[in-house]
């Protein structure tokens, strides 16, 4: 789901009608927690720190990637064997913001096999479903009115 529409709100909801549901989100959306609520120009965290929020029922949660992610789900746990995935990754482009974590993580190889949440990589998966809805529906114009003949 789309960060601009994902909330705590929207989710509780969602989970209540039996859909699950995952996603990117705001940090200013209503009801995240504060405390995932990092400065990411005041705190440096290491890749992979992880912390995650229940929320009215729903995981909020934070991941630090090549910057802080922050998702919420329905459909994952914060524990258990079902958290993590062994991914082959590559390396991101090194920035003044995250070049130490970049080398500390990936060294000098292009990709590395990394444990990464299993929120994300279900996110990462399926995201471009709702991009492919939106591209098919371009696909149908709509009726110009002014190029029918009139019948009656």
């Amino acid at each position: 789901m789309d960060n601009a529409f994902s909330s705590i709100p929207l989710f509780r909801f969602l989970r209540d009608k039996g859909i699950g549901a995952c996603g990117t989100v705001r940090t200013s959306s209503k009801k995240f927690p504060k405390e995932l609520n990092i400065d990411k120009r005041k705190v440096k965290y290491d890749w992979n720190t992880r912390s995650g929020v229940v929320v009215d029922g729903v995981l909020a949660t934070l991941w630090v990637d090549n910057g802080p992610v922050h998702l919420l789900t329905t459909v994952h746990q914060f524990r258990g064997d079902d958290w993590d995935v062994m991914r082959k990754r590559r390396r991101p482009r090194p920035t003044c913001v995250n070049e130490a974590i970049v080398r500390a993580t990936w060294g000098k190889k292009h990709t590395a096999k990394l444990k990464i949440p299993k929120v994300i990589d279900d996110y990462n998966h399926y995201m471009g479903g709702v991009d492919i809805a939106d591209q098919r529906r371009g696909y149908v114009s709509s009726i110009d009115a002014s190029s029918l003949l009139r019948v009656f």
